[in-house]
Protein backbone atom coordinates (compact mmCIF):
# COMPACT_ATOMS: atom_id res chain seq x y z
CA UNK A 1 0.00 0.00 0.00
CA UNK A 2 1.35 3.44 -0.93
CA UNK A 3 2.06 5.60 2.13
CA UNK A 4 0.61 9.10 2.23
CA UNK A 5 2.99 12.08 2.44
CA UNK A 6 2.93 14.11 5.64
CA UNK A 7 4.09 17.71 6.00
CA UNK A 8 6.59 18.00 8.87
CA UNK A 9 8.49 20.85 10.47
CA UNK A 10 11.63 21.73 8.43
CA UNK A 11 13.54 21.57 11.71
CA UNK A 12 13.11 17.78 11.54
CA UNK A 13 15.31 17.60 8.42
CA UNK A 14 17.60 14.65 9.18
CA UNK A 15 21.24 15.52 9.72
CA UNK A 16 23.90 14.00 7.49
CA UNK A 17 21.55 13.56 4.54
CA UNK A 18 22.21 14.85 1.04
CA UNK A 19 19.57 16.14 -1.34
CA UNK A 20 19.08 14.18 -4.58
CA UNK A 21 16.95 16.07 -7.16
CA UNK A 22 13.94 14.11 -8.40
CA UNK A 23 11.66 16.64 -10.03
CA UNK A 24 11.59 20.25 -11.14
CA UNK A 25 8.38 22.00 -12.18
CA UNK A 26 9.35 25.67 -12.63
CA UNK A 27 6.10 27.16 -13.95
CA UNK A 28 3.17 26.11 -11.80
CA UNK A 29 2.64 29.54 -10.26
CA UNK A 30 0.10 30.62 -12.86
CA UNK A 31 -2.37 28.20 -11.24
CA UNK A 32 -4.06 30.15 -8.39
CA UNK A 33 -5.00 26.84 -6.78
CA UNK A 34 -1.35 25.80 -6.67
CA UNK A 35 -0.32 29.05 -5.01
CA UNK A 36 -3.08 28.78 -2.41
CA UNK A 37 -2.32 25.16 -1.61
CA UNK A 38 1.44 25.47 -1.13
CA UNK A 39 1.09 28.68 0.91
CA UNK A 40 -1.27 26.88 3.28
CA UNK A 41 0.46 23.49 3.27
CA UNK A 42 3.91 24.84 4.07
CA UNK A 43 2.93 27.89 6.09
CA UNK A 44 4.52 30.42 3.76
CA UNK A 45 4.43 33.95 5.10
CA UNK A 46 2.82 36.61 2.93
CA UNK A 47 5.39 38.39 0.81
CA UNK A 48 8.18 35.85 1.04
CA UNK A 49 8.89 32.36 -0.21
CA UNK A 50 10.42 31.11 3.01
CA UNK A 51 12.50 27.99 3.72
CA UNK A 52 12.14 24.66 2.02
CA UNK A 53 9.20 22.51 2.99
CA UNK A 54 9.67 18.99 4.29
CA UNK A 55 7.59 15.89 3.58
CA UNK A 56 7.82 12.47 5.19
CA UNK A 57 6.65 9.33 3.43
CA UNK A 58 6.97 6.47 5.89
CA UNK A 59 10.48 6.81 7.29
CA UNK A 60 11.79 8.68 4.24
CA UNK A 61 12.13 12.44 3.89
CA UNK A 62 11.66 14.66 0.84
CA UNK A 63 12.56 18.31 0.58
CA UNK A 64 10.22 20.63 -1.32
CA UNK A 65 12.07 23.70 -2.57
CA UNK A 66 9.68 26.47 -3.58
CA UNK A 67 10.96 28.49 -6.51
CA UNK A 68 10.52 32.25 -6.46
CA UNK A 69 10.94 35.05 -8.93
CA UNK A 70 11.97 38.62 -8.29
CA UNK A 71 8.97 40.86 -7.67
CA UNK A 72 6.50 38.01 -7.07
CA UNK A 73 5.23 37.21 -3.59
CA UNK A 74 4.11 33.68 -4.36
CA UNK A 75 6.04 30.58 -5.45
CA UNK A 76 6.22 30.07 -9.21
CA UNK A 77 7.23 26.42 -9.08
CA UNK A 78 8.89 23.74 -7.02
CA UNK A 79 11.64 21.17 -6.86
CA UNK A 80 11.42 17.89 -4.96
CA UNK A 81 14.58 16.33 -3.57
CA UNK A 82 15.00 12.96 -1.87
CA UNK A 83 17.04 13.19 1.32
CA UNK A 84 19.47 10.28 1.28
CA UNK A 85 21.73 9.29 4.21
CA UNK A 86 25.40 10.08 3.69
CA UNK A 87 26.82 8.43 0.58
CA UNK A 88 24.16 5.74 0.30
CA UNK A 89 22.78 5.32 -3.23
CA UNK A 90 19.25 6.46 -3.96
CA UNK A 91 16.77 3.58 -4.10
CA UNK A 92 15.15 4.67 -7.36
CA UNK A 93 12.23 2.27 -7.16
CA UNK A 94 11.25 3.47 -3.70
CA UNK A 95 11.82 7.10 -4.68
CA UNK A 96 9.63 6.70 -7.77
CA UNK A 97 6.82 5.18 -5.70
CA UNK A 98 7.10 7.94 -3.11
CA UNK A 99 7.25 10.64 -5.76
CA UNK A 100 4.06 9.36 -7.35
CA UNK A 101 2.42 9.47 -3.89
CA UNK A 102 3.62 13.06 -3.47
CA UNK A 103 2.18 13.98 -6.86
CA UNK A 104 -1.17 12.47 -5.92
CA UNK A 105 -1.12 14.40 -2.64
CA UNK A 106 -0.25 17.60 -4.50
CA UNK A 107 -2.92 17.16 -7.17
CA UNK A 108 -5.59 16.25 -4.60
CA UNK A 109 -4.68 19.29 -2.53
CA UNK A 110 -4.56 21.74 -5.40
CA UNK A 111 -7.80 20.64 -7.06
CA UNK A 112 -9.30 23.09 -9.53
CA UNK A 113 -8.05 22.28 -13.03
CA UNK A 114 -5.90 19.53 -11.56
CA UNK A 115 -7.41 16.08 -11.76
CA UNK A 116 -6.43 12.77 -10.21
CA UNK A 117 -8.32 11.05 -13.01
CA UNK A 118 -6.18 12.85 -15.58
CA UNK A 119 -3.03 12.03 -13.64
CA UNK A 120 -3.93 8.35 -13.48
CA UNK A 121 -5.24 8.16 -17.05
CA UNK A 122 -2.40 9.88 -18.83
CA UNK A 123 0.12 8.66 -16.29
CA UNK A 124 2.74 11.27 -17.15
CA UNK A 125 0.94 14.51 -17.97
CA UNK A 126 3.60 16.63 -16.28
CA UNK A 127 6.53 15.04 -18.12
CA UNK A 128 8.31 14.17 -14.91
CA UNK A 129 11.47 12.23 -15.77
CA UNK A 130 11.79 10.48 -12.41
CA UNK A 131 8.48 8.66 -12.87
CA UNK A 132 8.54 8.28 -16.64
CA UNK A 133 9.67 4.89 -17.85
CA UNK A 134 12.31 4.90 -20.52
CA UNK A 135 11.17 3.60 -23.87
CA UNK A 136 11.89 -0.07 -24.31
CA UNK A 137 14.88 -0.75 -26.54
CA UNK A 138 13.76 -0.98 -30.14
CA UNK A 139 16.58 -2.47 -32.17
CA UNK A 140 17.15 -0.51 -35.35
CA UNK A 141 17.49 -2.22 -38.69
CA UNK A 142 20.79 -3.03 -40.36
CA UNK A 143 21.31 0.53 -41.60
CA UNK A 144 23.31 3.19 -39.75
CA UNK A 145 21.87 4.90 -36.67
CA UNK A 146 22.38 8.66 -36.66
CA UNK A 147 21.84 10.72 -33.52
CA UNK A 148 21.53 14.41 -34.34
CA UNK A 149 22.08 17.26 -31.98
CA UNK A 150 19.38 19.93 -32.36
CA UNK A 151 20.55 23.41 -31.38
CA UNK A 152 23.22 24.63 -33.77
CA UNK A 153 23.03 21.45 -35.85
CA UNK A 154 19.47 21.29 -37.16
CA UNK A 155 18.29 24.75 -36.06
CA UNK A 156 20.16 27.99 -35.35
CA UNK A 157 19.65 29.54 -31.90
CA UNK A 158 21.71 32.59 -32.89
CA UNK A 159 18.91 33.48 -35.30
CA UNK A 160 17.15 34.78 -32.20
CA UNK A 161 19.19 37.94 -32.69
CA UNK A 162 16.52 38.90 -35.22
CA UNK A 163 13.79 38.58 -32.61
CA UNK A 164 15.85 40.45 -30.04
CA UNK A 165 16.36 43.13 -32.68
CA UNK A 166 12.68 44.01 -32.45
CA UNK A 167 13.36 45.34 -28.96
CA UNK A 168 17.05 46.23 -28.98
CA UNK A 169 19.55 47.94 -31.33
CA UNK A 170 20.93 45.43 -33.85
CA UNK A 171 24.47 45.33 -32.43
CA UNK A 172 23.17 44.87 -28.89
CA UNK A 173 20.73 42.18 -30.04
CA UNK A 174 23.54 40.21 -31.67
CA UNK A 175 25.68 40.50 -28.55
CA UNK A 176 22.83 39.36 -26.34
CA UNK A 177 22.10 36.37 -28.61
CA UNK A 178 25.72 35.20 -28.47
CA UNK A 179 25.99 35.67 -24.70
CA UNK A 180 22.64 33.95 -24.22
CA UNK A 181 23.72 30.83 -26.08
CA UNK A 182 27.14 30.71 -24.42
CA UNK A 183 25.64 31.14 -20.95
CA UNK A 184 22.94 28.57 -21.61
CA UNK A 185 25.62 25.96 -22.33
CA UNK A 186 27.80 27.09 -19.44
CA UNK A 187 24.89 26.74 -17.03
CA UNK A 188 24.23 23.21 -18.28
CA UNK A 189 27.88 22.30 -17.72
CA UNK A 190 27.82 23.78 -14.22
CA UNK A 191 24.72 22.03 -12.93
CA UNK A 192 25.93 18.68 -14.26
CA UNK A 193 29.34 19.15 -12.65
CA UNK A 194 27.58 19.90 -9.36
CA UNK A 195 25.45 16.76 -9.60
CA UNK A 196 22.27 18.79 -9.99
CA UNK A 197 19.67 18.90 -12.73
CA UNK A 198 17.66 21.91 -13.84
CA UNK A 199 15.46 21.61 -16.94
CA UNK A 200 16.91 23.21 -20.04
CA UNK A 201 13.89 25.46 -20.43
CA UNK A 202 14.65 27.03 -17.07
CA UNK A 203 18.37 27.33 -17.83
CA UNK A 204 17.46 28.99 -21.12
CA UNK A 205 15.34 31.61 -19.36
CA UNK A 206 17.98 32.27 -16.73
CA UNK A 207 20.68 32.56 -19.38
CA UNK A 208 18.62 35.13 -21.26
CA UNK A 209 18.22 37.18 -18.10
CA UNK A 210 21.99 37.10 -17.57
CA UNK A 211 22.72 38.05 -21.18
CA UNK A 212 20.39 41.05 -20.91
CA UNK A 213 21.97 42.08 -17.63
CA UNK A 214 25.47 41.72 -19.07
CA UNK A 215 24.50 43.99 -21.96
CA UNK A 216 22.94 46.51 -19.60
CA UNK A 217 19.51 46.30 -21.22
CA UNK A 218 16.02 45.25 -20.16
CA UNK A 219 13.14 43.61 -22.00
CA UNK A 220 9.61 44.23 -20.82
CA UNK A 221 7.80 41.05 -19.67
CA UNK A 222 5.91 40.70 -22.94
CA UNK A 223 9.07 41.05 -25.02
CA UNK A 224 10.95 38.58 -22.85
CA UNK A 225 8.13 36.05 -23.12
CA UNK A 226 7.95 36.50 -26.89
CA UNK A 227 11.69 35.94 -27.34
CA UNK A 228 11.66 32.85 -25.13
CA UNK A 229 8.67 31.46 -27.02
CA UNK A 230 10.64 31.68 -30.26
CA UNK A 231 12.93 28.94 -28.95
CA UNK A 232 10.09 26.56 -29.74
CA UNK A 233 9.83 27.86 -33.32
CA UNK A 234 13.39 27.99 -34.61
CA UNK A 235 13.70 27.37 -38.33
CA UNK A 236 15.76 24.46 -39.68
CA UNK A 237 18.87 25.05 -41.74
CA UNK A 238 18.11 24.67 -45.48
CA UNK A 239 20.07 21.41 -45.73
CA UNK A 240 18.20 19.62 -42.92
CA UNK A 241 15.05 18.27 -44.56
CA UNK A 242 16.70 17.12 -47.83
CA UNK A 243 19.48 15.34 -45.94
CA UNK A 244 17.12 13.57 -43.55
CA UNK A 245 14.86 12.51 -46.41
CA UNK A 246 17.81 11.05 -48.32
CA UNK A 247 19.16 9.27 -45.25
CA UNK A 248 15.78 7.75 -44.46
CA UNK A 249 15.35 6.61 -48.05
CA UNK A 250 18.72 4.86 -47.77
CA UNK A 251 17.61 2.92 -44.69
CA UNK A 252 19.23 4.96 -41.92
CA UNK A 253 17.59 5.27 -38.51
CA UNK A 254 17.52 8.88 -37.34
CA UNK A 255 16.94 10.43 -33.96
CA UNK A 256 17.51 13.66 -32.09
CA UNK A 257 19.59 13.56 -28.90
CA UNK A 258 19.49 16.96 -27.25
CA UNK A 259 19.99 18.89 -24.03
CA UNK A 260 16.62 20.51 -24.64
CA UNK A 261 13.64 19.79 -22.42
CA UNK A 262 11.24 17.30 -24.01
CA UNK A 263 8.49 19.87 -24.54
CA UNK A 264 10.99 22.24 -26.19
CA UNK A 265 12.20 19.53 -28.56
CA UNK A 266 8.73 18.37 -29.50
CA UNK A 267 7.56 21.91 -30.28
CA UNK A 268 10.69 22.91 -32.20
CA UNK A 269 10.85 19.76 -34.32
CA UNK A 270 7.15 19.90 -35.10
CA UNK A 271 7.49 23.51 -36.22
CA UNK A 272 10.54 22.63 -38.32
CA UNK A 273 8.60 19.74 -39.96
CA UNK A 274 11.31 17.30 -38.90
CA UNK A 275 9.33 15.02 -36.57
CA UNK A 276 8.06 12.62 -39.30
CA UNK A 277 11.68 11.99 -40.32
CA UNK A 278 12.78 10.77 -36.88
CA UNK A 279 12.54 7.44 -35.08
CA UNK A 280 13.11 8.96 -31.64
CA UNK A 281 13.29 12.38 -30.00
CA UNK A 282 15.45 11.94 -26.91
CA UNK A 283 15.82 14.58 -24.22
CA UNK A 284 18.34 14.53 -21.41
CA UNK A 285 15.32 14.91 -19.12
CA UNK A 286 15.35 11.11 -18.93
CA UNK A 287 19.00 11.01 -17.87
CA UNK A 288 18.94 14.07 -15.60
CA UNK A 289 22.37 15.17 -16.80
CA UNK A 290 23.49 17.30 -19.72
CA UNK A 291 25.90 16.59 -22.54
CA UNK A 292 28.74 15.77 -22.56
CA UNK A 293 27.97 13.45 -19.63
CA UNK A 294 28.57 9.87 -20.90
CA UNK A 295 25.16 8.78 -19.58
CA UNK A 296 23.47 10.87 -22.29
CA UNK A 297 25.17 8.95 -25.09
CA UNK A 298 24.62 5.60 -23.40
CA UNK A 299 20.93 6.46 -23.27
CA UNK A 300 20.81 6.70 -27.07
CA UNK A 301 22.39 3.25 -27.35
CA UNK A 302 19.92 1.84 -24.84
CA UNK A 303 16.91 3.19 -26.70
CA UNK A 304 18.07 1.98 -30.11
CA UNK A 305 19.27 -1.40 -28.90
CA UNK A 306 22.67 -0.86 -30.51
CA UNK A 307 26.20 -0.74 -29.15
CA UNK A 308 27.66 2.75 -28.74
CA UNK A 309 30.24 2.06 -31.42
CA UNK A 310 27.45 1.45 -33.94
CA UNK A 311 25.93 4.92 -33.47
CA UNK A 312 26.95 8.18 -35.11
CA UNK A 313 26.63 11.47 -33.26
CA UNK A 314 26.07 14.35 -35.70
CA UNK A 315 26.70 17.71 -34.07
CA UNK A 316 27.96 21.22 -34.74
CA UNK A 317 29.14 21.56 -31.13
CA UNK A 318 32.72 20.41 -30.50
CA UNK A 319 32.02 19.65 -26.83
CA UNK A 320 29.25 17.29 -27.96
CA UNK A 321 31.48 15.57 -30.51
CA UNK A 322 34.26 15.13 -27.93
CA UNK A 323 31.79 13.80 -25.36
CA UNK A 324 30.26 11.30 -27.77
CA UNK A 325 33.64 10.08 -29.00
CA UNK A 326 34.86 9.67 -25.43
CA UNK A 327 31.76 7.61 -24.63
CA UNK A 328 32.47 5.36 -27.64
CA UNK A 329 30.28 6.71 -30.44
CA UNK A 330 31.39 7.49 -33.96
CA UNK A 331 31.18 11.19 -34.68
CA UNK A 332 30.56 13.70 -37.44
CA UNK A 333 31.32 17.36 -36.80
CA UNK A 334 29.14 19.75 -38.77
CA UNK A 335 31.51 22.70 -39.17
CA UNK A 336 29.25 25.22 -40.88
CA UNK A 337 31.50 28.19 -40.13
CA UNK A 338 34.93 26.72 -40.91
CA UNK A 339 36.06 27.10 -37.28
CA UNK A 340 38.97 25.18 -35.72
CA UNK A 341 38.12 22.10 -33.67
CA UNK A 342 38.76 21.85 -29.93
CA UNK A 343 42.27 20.94 -28.84
CA UNK A 344 40.86 18.77 -26.05
CA UNK A 345 40.13 15.91 -28.48
CA UNK A 346 39.41 13.25 -29.53
CA UNK A 347 39.05 14.41 -33.11
CA UNK A 348 35.81 13.70 -35.02
CA UNK A 349 35.71 10.73 -37.38
CA UNK A 350 34.36 12.98 -40.13
CA UNK A 351 33.99 16.70 -40.74
CA UNK A 352 31.34 18.15 -43.05
CA UNK A 353 30.35 21.69 -43.95
CA UNK A 354 26.71 20.80 -44.62
CA UNK A 355 24.40 17.89 -43.91
CA UNK A 356 24.20 17.25 -47.65
CA UNK A 357 27.56 15.46 -47.30
CA UNK A 358 26.23 12.94 -44.78
CA UNK A 359 24.62 10.30 -47.02
CA UNK A 360 27.89 9.64 -48.84
CA UNK A 361 29.75 9.27 -45.53
CA UNK A 362 27.48 6.95 -43.59
CA UNK A 363 25.41 5.21 -46.26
Amino acid sequence: MTERPEVVDPAQRPAGHRAVPLLTEPALGHYPEFRTFVVEAFGIETGRIGPSGLLRVGDRFYEVVLLGRSGQEYPVGLEIHALVPGLEPLDEQVADTDLWAILRWLVEGVGGEWSIDALETTGRIYRIPAVTERPAPAPAGPGPVLAFDLYGTLVDPLALATDLGRYLPADVAQRVAVTWRRTQLEYSFRVTAMGRFTPFAELTARALDFALRAAGVVLDPAGRAAVLARYDRLEPYPDVLPALQELRAAGAATLVLSNGSQAMLDACLEHARVTPLLDHVLSVDRVRAFKPDPAVYRFAAEVTGRELGELYLISSNPFDVVGAATAGMRTVWVNRSGAPFDTLGPEPDHVVRTLAELPALVG
